[in-house]
């Protein structure tokens, strides 16, 4: 084992830019490795098979059937070439009269800002057009270069990036937002999917698969191997790439990849508190007030989250109708009733359904970005509907706080450390072998 593994953990690995894997591959192959599960805390020695889960709370904590990175590494190259002329070409086109409109989903942001909504406008822009790209240019990079058997300094806080911008990055979320925007305008006005938004289809779709292919746990044992020695009772865990370290290491960069290692996330509770209270109240503004205001029959109409069911429900669009009523209503109440619970589990000091509860936390954390749905159909629309004073189509008042709600209650959960509904509940961590 390097020297840096085991005395110097906040070191950064001795690594050479030319240093082969393979040769790594073969000291540490075919050792046991030792991780610990983010979402409980218990260190434990991680068994083989297309799936491990944690042995105190189910949590997966490696997936390798059929998984695989060079399917990885080209489905995101392909995914990175396909967003620039999703971004660049004409996206969605629509006419009336003989007039017709065309928007870009790169100058999508400028138009709504434009028309006075700056903030939404920059959300828009980072989830769809900045994120995605930044993420499988970083994916990209550091598959790449496992391909090759190099492992430059640099590699696991690039990888890290590209972990981090997975909950950020949302062409798949958007690929929802453009379905609906097409199904509602095209009621009352002729629309066109155009080349940039086929492509952009084509990307949402590829991320997703690479999503299903890829093994982050496999990426992160490539760049810097887990310890093969038993973790001592005082050994802390990196708690963005799962990296066993002894406690020297608390306070210090993790040696993979870069991020602060504490033994516990600091002022979880009181970040997810505040956060999750300014969710709460302003879910109430984001479901009275209209979303947008869109062109029904040739006539303005403003409809709110609900109303915005109904109308596809009027339409026929049944599939389209559910899923905005589980994403933009149902999903956000699901956050904040399941960040309440885990907060209120650890202040009651709680040992109850302490499964349940990490289930819970892990479905929020998982299916939070999903509610940027009618934010980007909104983004969709209004570059597109700028005719007159009757056709027309923009953000409603609802609109930022929806999309605020959204953002701070991903933010909350990713605040929130699980593990401390284990460690309230006196399940200190342990550590099982």
């Amino acid at each position: 084992m390097p020297p840096a593994l085991r005395l110097y953990p906040w070191l950064p690995p001795k690594a050479g830019q030319g240093e082969r894997l393979s040769d790594l591959a073969q000291d540490y192959g075919t050792q046991p490795l030792i991780t610990a599960c983010i979402d409980c805390g218990l260190q434990q020695q991680a068994a083989t098979g297309p799936l491990v889960v944690c042995t105190r709370c189910g949590s997966p904590l490696s997936r390798s059937g059929a998984r695989s990175m060079r399917a990885a590494l080209a489905l995101s190259i392909a995914v990175l070439a396909l967003l620039v002329p999703g971004n660049l070409a004409s996206f969605l086109s629509t006419s009336i009269f003989g007039v017709s409109r065309h928007s870009h989903l790169v100058s999508a942001a400028g138009a709504m800002a434009k028309d006075g909504e700056p903030l939404l406008a920059a959300f828009v822009f980072l989830f769809a057009v900045l994120f995605p790209f930044l993420r499988f240019a970083a994916l990209t990079l550091v598959l790449g270069a496992l391909e090759l058997e190099r492992r430059p300094p640099w590699l696991g806080q690039v990888f890290r990036i590209a972990t981090v911008l997975q909950t950020w990055a949302m062409p798949d979320v958007f690929l929802l937002g453009l379905a609906i925007a097409y199904a509602r305008l095209n009621s009352s006005i002729a629309t066109h999917v155009e080349i940039g938004a086929l492509c952009f289809v084509a990307a949402g779709v590829l991320s997703l698969f690479v999503r299903a292919v890829l093994d982050p746990q496999a990426v992160w044992q490539r760049i810097y191997p887990e310890p093969d020695t038993p973790p001592g009772e005082r050994d802390i865990s990196c708690y963005t790439c799962e990296l066993v370290l002894p406690p020297e290491g608390d306070g210090q960069p993790c040696p993979r990849c870069g991020a602060l290692v504490t033994r516990r996330l600091r002022e979880s509770v009181s970040r997810t508190v505040a956060l999750t209270l300014a969710g709460v109240l302003l879910y109430i503004p984001a479901n009275l007030y209209p979303l947008a205001t869109l062109p029904i029959n040739g006539k303005p109409m403003q409809y709110t989250v609900l109303e915005g069911v109904i109308d596809l429900i009027k339409a026929n669009l049944w599939a389209l109708a559910a899923i905005v009523f589980i994403a933009s209503f149902l999903i956000p109440a699901v956050k904040l009733a399941g960040l309440s619970w885990c907060v209120i589990s650890v202040l009651r000091r709680s040992d109850k359904r302490l499964v349940a509860k990490t289930r819970v936390y892990r479905l929020v954390e998982e299916i939070g970005r999903w509610s940027m749905v009618d934010p980007f159909v909104i983004g969709c629309f209004v570059p597109v509907m700028g005719y007159n004073a009757l056709i027309y189509g923009r953000a409603g008042p609802a609109a930022m706080p929806f999309t605020l709600v959204v953002v701070l209650t991903i933010v909350g959960a990713k605040t929130f450390d699980p593990r401390l509904m284990w460690d309230a509940a006196n399940k200190s961590p342990g550590r099982q072998t």
